[in-house]
């Protein structure tokens, strides 16, 4: 089967927005996955991308926050959290304000895993993005969160503490 590098309207399911979304990001997230090798060289596997990219951006969020922002299970998000905990990546502090909740918080090693695992993520979507019109990306990208927003309509949104409040 030969690729179609053109841009066509269809009732074909394989040009569905549904089908193209899942398999570019997982064909990305299988991109970084293997020229990063993070899962022989730091233990990392494809599913805790999500959480440490959340708490690279927002440091101290609770369990259901993540449950929400990545649209996972409890359990899921819990078994993540115990592995990511167990290699020393994050830790788990009571809540100040409500001692039912713990907020997650990334330890030294799991802030420099960032550093370590970033180039590579730029890398790949440099690689997967060249010759693409700037303005293109943009356009797709601005759909993206247009549908991204109107779909994620939840009740409940992630609960930033005071300080990472300040921070967005």
């Amino acid at each position: 089967m030969q690729p179609n590098n053109t841009c066509k309207a269809g009732n074909n399911p394989l040009d569905s927005l549904v089908f193209l979304t899942n398999r570019v990001g997982r064909l990305l997230a299988n991109e970084i996955r293997k020229q990063s090798n993070m899962e022989e060289d730091w233990g990392i596997q494809p599913h805790h991308i999500g959480i440490l990219v959340d708490l690279w951006m927002y440091d101290g969020l609770r369990q259901q926050d993540l449950v929400i922002s990545l649209i996972k299970d409890k359990g899921t998000i819990a078994r993540a959290l115990d592995a990511l905990e167990n290699q020393g990546f994050l830790t788990r502090v009571a809540d100040t304000h409500d001692k039912r909740n713990k907020r997650i918080f990334l330890t030294a090693e799991g802030i420099a895993l960032k550093e370590q695992l970033w180039p590579y993520a730029q890398l790949v979507m440099q690689q997967a993005t060249s010759g693409i019109d700037a303005h293109e990306l943009e356009v797709c990208k601005c759909v993206l969160q247009k549908i991204y927003h109107r779909l994620n309509v939840q009740d409940t949104k992630p609960t930033y503490s005071k300080k990472e409040k300040s921070a967005i």
